[in-house]
Formats: C-alpha cells, structure tokens, sequence
C-alpha cells in the first residue's frame, strides 16, 4: 500500500477537527448510497413489468408473420409456401385465417375477429396453458369448437358445458352471394360447439374467438387460401436470416417479427424505462459532486498536513492523489453499498413478493435483475465518482495550498 492510499484511508475514517466535514461526507455517502439502490430497484422493476408485457402479449406469437402487401389474401398455390418449406431453419408455419364475425348465443349477439389456426400448430404452441374454462381442444367428438377470449364470454353471457353441448352461432357475409336488403341468404351461418375460454391479454380477450383452420375455411369460403402465415423458427435467434431469406425473392409480402408488429407496445415500454432512468442519473450525477464540496472542505482542515508533507520531502502529485483517493472511496463505498442493498431488495421481491398490486392482472410487482444492467450502472456509478473526486483534487487544489 502506497502513502496516498494508506493517508486517504485514515482520512476517510478519522474524525475530522470540523463536524461540517463529517456531515458533507456523509451526505455525499448517503446521496450515492441511495441513487445507486434507486437505479438497480427502479431499473430491475421496469425490466419485471417488461418481461411480464412481453410474456402476455408474445405468448402463443409466431416468430414471422407473413402479410400480403395489396389485397388480403394469399391464394394457396401461391410459391412463398415451397420457398417456406425449403428453409430449414423453420420448424413449422400455419396459414391463418382472421375474419370479423358475429356471435349469437341464446339471445346475446357479440362481434368478434375469428381466427383460424392449423390444430397441430395450435397443439404444439400449447395453447392448452391459456384455457381457464372448459376444453382446450379445437374439435369435440368430431365436432369443431370455437375457443372465445373471456371478455367475449362476457357479452354472450355464455357457460361452458359440455355436457349440454352449449352452441355459439356464428354468421358472416357470404363472398359468393350479393349484398342486398332483399337476400335473406347474405349471411353464412354456422353452429359450433362453445369449448372454452382463454385468457391471454386484453387485446385478444376482447376481440378474438378460435377455431380450427378448416372451419373458418368453410365459413368465410376462403377456397383454402389465407390472410397471413404464421411461422415459427427452431432458434428465436435465427429471425433476421429467415426474414432476410423471404424477403430477398417476395416483394409483395411485408415479412415482420413479432416485435415488429407489436412496436408500439414494446417502444412504449423502452421510453419510459429511459427516461426514468435519465431522470435518476441526473440526480446521481448531483449527489455526487457533493463530493467536490466534502473534498474541498476536507482540504482545507488538512492544510497544515499538507504544509507538514510537503516539508519532509512529498511532491504536489503524491498529495493530489490522497484527496483524489479520498473522493474516490466515498464514491465507491456509498455505490457499492447502495447496489448491495438494491440488489437485496430485488432479491426479496422476487422470492418473496413484499410489493403487492391490488385490483392488477398480477398479484405482485415482477422483478428482473440483469446482469447488463448492473455492469452499465457500476459504470456509471464510477464515471460520476471519478469525475467528482478529480475536480477539487487536480483542479482547486493548487489554488488552496497556495493561499
């Protein structure tokens, strides 16, 4: 251990001849201590609502989706499906078909979007895991069902009864016959077997009703063609090469992720969390530059120190250095200690759910620590200390031993 560091460690710790200095230094621990424990809790919280957002809105979501550009149809002969099948890195895709409809049970009507899925793709994105009420199969006894989001539910006022066989009407506009005031037989018409009910998210709780890629096929007389295709990757880290693969010979169709389709959600969340975050970095950066003030005090009630060092042979950088040092340790001390506890805190709400949320779709605050950000904070942590403890060490100092 060299003199600066031994003498700046007795500083930090000794009792200083002024009581200010002991308190400046202590408000410029506790202002660290406290920023570094508000941006790992704040930041670990918003990166828990984060994932929690991404979990809802991307659970059962395909990897790719596959739209067309003009009209709303792809024909079912149509080549994207060969250069689809001759990707590998595709695991399995499912044409969909997602058309508005009206639901009528008993004497309730409701209007909803009924999507179509394959029901091998269906059963293999787990579907079942989302099913709160009822069967989370797409046929019963070889009957096709309808799986209705729990707000449509709602407004059919419809129970789930299999033993019953409740039936949910569907109707939608025929593509084969001409709208008319006259043609009672505009509308196609079909019973389906009410299965059950799922809850993933608002958006589709409200809107969607599911059903397999056939029935919807012979309700909206698509003739097996398709509004869009669903694909799903066998790494999730593969999308920008299949995305790149499709578009390259299909300019017609818009090839987008799921992020990219649901941006505003995601871009929503990332603005908040940064700005809550630039908001706590300017405090920090405040409560660190008390640490010029507790160095520059600090300096002062030590001149004779420096007049006695200076006499038995010290340069002037030995001697910036202990003040240097001394900022330093204070910045460290209160950041280290102010992430340890944050990270404490973090810990306990995960494992033990301390923050509870009334009246909210989950029961507790979700929180998720990840290790970027605890490497981006200790970073910023020791940028702001360094140029704190620099300041009044390289740049007053000269000014105060020579006065």
């Amino acid at each position: 251990m060299n003199v600066s560091t031994f003498i700046a460690k007795r500083y930090l710790f000794a009792k200083k001849s002024r009581n200010i200095i002991n308190l400046i230094s202590f408000i410029s621990f506790f202002g660290l201590f406290v920023s570094a424990a508000s941006l790992i809790i704040i930041l670990s919280g918003f990166n828990g609502i984060q994932k929690y957002v991404e979990d809802m809105y991307g659970k059962h979501a395909a990897d790719l989706y596959v739209k067309p550009l003009q009209g709303k149809t792809i024909t079912k002969d149509h080549p994207i499906f060969q250069k689809i099948d001759n990707i590998k890195n595709i695991k399995y895709y499912t044409k969909v078909i997602e058309e508005t409809a009206l639901l009528k049970f008993e004497e309730r009507w409701a209007s909803a979007t009924i999507k179509g899925i394959d029901s091998n793709v269906y059963r293999k994105e787990k579907w079942n895991s989302s099913i709160i009420d009822g069967s989370s199969e797409l046929f019963f006894r070889g009957y096709p069902t309808i799986i209705l989001g729990y707000g449509i539910q709602n407004q059919l006022q419809a129970p789930v009864d299999l033993n019953f066989l409740n039936e949910i009407k569907i109707y939608s506009l025929s593509k084969k016959k001409k709208i008319s005031i006259q043609n009672k037989n505009t509308f196609n018409s079909k019973r389906l077997v009410f299965g059950g009910v799922f809850n993933i998210n608002p958006d589709l709780d409200q809107t969607t009703a599911l059903v397999d890629y056939n029935t919807a096929n012979e309700i909206f007389e698509m003739n097996n063609n398709a509004n869009y295709i669903e694909i799903f990757l066998e790494k999730s880290s593969d999308i920008l090469e299949v995305k790149k693969s499709l578009e390259d010979h299909n300019k017609e169709f818009k090839i987008s992720s799921h992020e990219e389709s649901n941006q505003l959600i995601y871009a929503a969340n990332d603005a908040e969390k940064w700005m809550v975050l630039a908001v706590l970095i300017f405090i920090l950066m405040l409560s660190s530059f008390t640490i010029i003030a507790s160095i520059t005090m600090l300096i002062i009630d030590k001149k004779k120190d420096i007049k006695t060092l200076l006499s038995i042979g010290s340069d002037y950088n030995t001697i910036r250095n202990i003040f240097f040092k001394e900022g330093l340790f204070i910045s460290l001390l209160g950041s280290i200690t102010g992430l340890a506890i944050g990270l404490l805190i973090c810990w306990l709400q995960i494992n033990f759910q301390m923050i509870k949320l009334e009246n909210a779709a989950i029961d507790y605050w979700p929180v998720l620590i990840k290790t970027q950000d605890i490497i981006m904070l200790i970073g910023i942590l020791f940028s702001c200390g360094l140029i704190a403890a620099y300041l009044p060490s390289k740049i007053l100092m000269n000014k105060l031993i020579k006065s």
